[in-house]
């Protein structure tokens, strides 16, 4: 009897204890976030084989490597607004990108440009502090004098400088501060322009006269809406191919909608991290094209409203 009574004893005992229980580690979701020489668009349909389809995963936080995947999506602090507003042209003429010398006719480029009428409003692309507003014919900012003509230059956070050429009409002065949007000009045809536009570039350093110290603005200007931008990197040869035709369609219900003809950056721009940047491409899938010594180099990439894409090819 008393064996029974200890075995039931020892059996209530057991049933009311918290016994452990496994944890089971859940699986996080992560994120293989996705990730210039003449640009011309086309809108002809071409029928073309598609490889598949590229997912846009939803993003985490866990940072994206674009050397480990295809492509990385991110969320770029783009620092600029466009100099150029509506009912102006606010799109970067294609024709004539950064870097590049539309196949070697013209000096490399060191900023890009807004075809626009004479006297069309120029507008601060950020808040800083003027610290040139004149003709350039006394002081140089690049290797010759009165080649912007009628410049503005502005200083903002973090040792960027924006640079707007070729005004018809200037609205500050050198001290003044500025924010973004306020009209600091008009654009024209002054200097070295041929026909009226302005000539647009971002300067990052000390030394803001230091006519080799640009960096693509197209990868710090606001993406237009409905559009992100692409930056291609280029690691692949041991010696550098400068200038190296690249081709990026526009894929939309299998066919190419839209192809863009660019290049990698001439000499002279080794500074900068990436080789190629394309802005405010209407968000979808695109594929990039351009040959090396191993052949024919393919690659689909996701460009995501107001965010920058980054592939690296090696």
């Amino acid at each position: 009897m008393k064996r029974i009574v200890l075995s039931v004893g020892l059996l209530f005992l057991l049933a009311s204890c918290n016994l452990p229980t496994e944890t089971v580690p859940t699986a996080q979701a992560v994120e293989p976030t996705q990730t210039q020489i003449p640009a011309t668009e086309t809108n002809t349909a071409i029928p073309t084989t598609v490889p598949p389809t590229a997912t846009v995963l939803p993003p985490t936080s866990i940072p994206c490597d674009p050397l480990a995947v295809d492509y990385c999506i991110v969320d770029w602090n783009f620092l600029f607004q466009r100099p150029i507003l509506p009912p102006g042209s606010d799109s970067v003429d294609l024709t004539y990108l950064y870097a590049t010398t539309q196949n070697g006719k013209r000096d490399p480029h060191h900023g890009v440009e807004f075809q626009n009428a004479f006297g069309t409003p120029v507008y601060a692309a950020g808040s800083g502090e003027v610290v040139f507003a004149d003709s350039d014919k006394s002081i140089k900012f690049s290797p010759w004098a009165n080649f912007y003509g009628n410049v503005v230059i502005i200083r903002h956070a973090d040792e960027f400088y924006t640079l707007y050429a070729h005004l018809s009409n200037i609205f500050v002065d050198a001290g003044e501060p500025v924010r973004a949007g306020d009209v600091i000009g008009e654009v024209g045809a002054t200097g070295g322009a041929t026909g009226s536009h302005l000539h647009f570039e971002v300067r990052r350093g000390s030394e803001y006269a230091d006519y080799f110290s640009t960096q693509n603005p197209e990868l710090w200007l606001v993406p237009q809406p409905g559009s992100g931008t692409l930056s291609i990197t280029l690691k692949m040869d041991a010696e550098r191919n400068y200038e190296r035709p690249l081709v990026i369609s526009r894929l939309m219900n299998g066919n190419v909608a839209f192809t863009y003809y660019l290049t990698s950056y001439t000499r002279g721009f080794e500074h900068n991290e990436e080789d190629a940047v394309l802005g405010s491409l209407p968000s979808g899938q695109y594929k990039i094209q351009f040959n090396d010594a191993s052949g024919l180099r393919e690659r689909i990439v996701m460009i995501v409203e107001g965010r920058l894409t980054q592939t690296v090819f090696r």
